[in-house]
């Protein structure tokens, strides 16, 4: 029997390891033939690290599984390893063959090759203010579906509130809910109760909105459903005055140079402010001076998700493009001999989205030229791929800022058109003379 031939691709790391996480056991290779497993308790993962430590082992690489592989990563480099955390797509195996202790040799091999390649990992506080962030945006949004709830049992009693004013958990809608719960019906005191545009503007539509049919236990379960929205209210207001008391310690650790005195160039978010105090000035320090709110669609509150995600060292991105292509904002394609062609993206990171966020809100702006340049694309390429390109601009701006200081200069939505149509009209007077046509301006 013929013996099989064995490729060898050269070693770039020769004292490296490959670990497959689960929720029960993890998974350790050192040669890439076999693999060891232990359990997933602090005393077992402490017997992992040593065992790495007396093998000879100076990194190791792991798939980024859940939030399985964070309480690991920290304790392998308490032990001094570094640690290469990769997402799961750059390991995947051939289909039919995944096995947890075969993944940990596949890993151990790829890594070995240098054929992995590294992901960001926030650290110290970083990590802390990222975790911070993202619960704040998490309970924002399970406090959105009592606010549904809500308007459900509204609707139920024919209360038509959301018809009239734009948010029922606004200061004119609570007062108007709170009074119902306590048994007011009459629609005049109601109506006192909104504020003086809503009284000026929708008098009437007002009070018809609010002679509804009272059901007992509808009302009880609004009251429920507005508690619960309190409370959350309240969980909220804890996450942010932690961040805050972090946002302090952070900048405590920085330079004790005399505080930039910057005012903020944006409109706040019209919803979920952070109530925290100073939060550009906070934000300002740790941009290192830098005010990304003259970027158009970066506000307080999107500057303050993006430090959580990415933070204010662009050194880790050698160029803008790769910065771009990080966060899944370049188009991508797929080339095979002349037949060239675009591929839909995976969807990106968290940081990517809040550009796309951005993006989304900017789309409506009628003053700016981020706004005209994504209505204009909207037309050719669709609404997808036209977010998708603002998004990337507002990026591009964004690591210029933090790279070069450059700021960002705001043309404004009529020069960018007019710019736009002098680049048509010598497109059309280029083909007009290629053609042997003249063009003619109408009056």
């Amino acid at each position: 029997m013929k013996e099989k031939e064995v490729i060898e691709f050269p070693k770039v790391h020769s004292h490296g390891a490959g670990i497959d996480i689960g929720s029960r056991d993890i998974f350790v290779s050192i040669d890439g033939k076999e693999s060891i497993s232990f359990k997933t308790f602090t005393e077992d993962y402490k017997k992992c690290c040593k065992y790495l430590k007396e093998k000879g082992i100076e990194s190791v690489a792991m798939e980024a599984t859940g939030v399985y592989w964070m309480s690991l990563y920290e304790m392998l480099e308490s032990y001094g390893l570094h640690v290469c955390l990769v997402h799961p797509q750059e390991v995947q195996q051939v289909k039919g063959r995944k096995r947890d202790d075969t993944d940990a040799c596949w890993i151990q091999k790829l890594y070995s090759a240098g054929l992995l390649r590294e992901s960001i990992v926030a650290e110290g506080k970083l990590k802390e203010l990222r975790i911070l962030v993202r619960e704040r945006s998490d309970l924002i949004s399970m406090g959105s579906t009592y606010v549904n709830k809500m308007q459900k049992y509204l609707e139920l009693m024919n209360i038509k509130l959301r018809n009239v004013i734009a948010q029922i958990h606004g200061a004119s809608g609570l007062r108007v809910i709170e009074a119902i719960l306590s048994g007011e019906r009459d629609v005049d005191q109601l109506l006192h109760l909104c504020h003086n545009s809503i009284r000026t503007k929708k008098k009437e539509d007002v009070k018809k909105a609010l002679c509804g049919n009272y059901n007992e236990r509808y009302l009880s379960l609004l009251k429920e459903n507005l508690r619960l929205w309190k409370e959350h209210q309240i969980s909220v207001r804890n996450i942010e005055k932690q961040i805050e008391d972090l946002l302090d310690e952070m900048n405590a650790q920085k330079d004790k140079g005399e505080k930039p005195l910057v005012k903020s160039l944006s409109c706040p978010a019209r919803h979920h402010n952070p109530e925290i105090k100073d939060l550009h000035m906070k934000l300002v320090q740790q941009f290192n001076g830098v005010n990304l709110s003259t970027i158009a669609g970066i506000n307080d509150s999107t500057a303050l998700r993006l430090l959580g995600e990415i933070g204010a060292d662009m050194s880790r991105f050698p160029s803008v493009k790769h910065f771009v292509s990080w966060l899944g904002l370049s188009p991508k394609s797929k080339q095979s001999g002349k037949m060239k062609r675009r591929v839909h993206s995976g969807k990106g990171n968290i940081a990517g989205e809040i550009f796309r966020q951005s993006a989304q809100a900017l789309s409506t702006s009628k003053h700016n030229a981020i706004g005209a340049f994504i209505r204009r694309l909207c037309g050719k390429k669709g609404a997808h791929i036209a977010i998708k390109a603002g998004a990337r601009k507002i990026a591009i701006a964004f690591y210029n800022a933090l790279t070069y200081g450059m700021d960002y200069v705001e043309m404004g939505a009529a020069k960018y058109t007019q710019q736009n149509m002098q680049r048509e009209i010598k497109t059309m007077q280029k083909l007009a003379q290629k053609y042997n046509y003249q063009l003619i301006e109408s009056v």
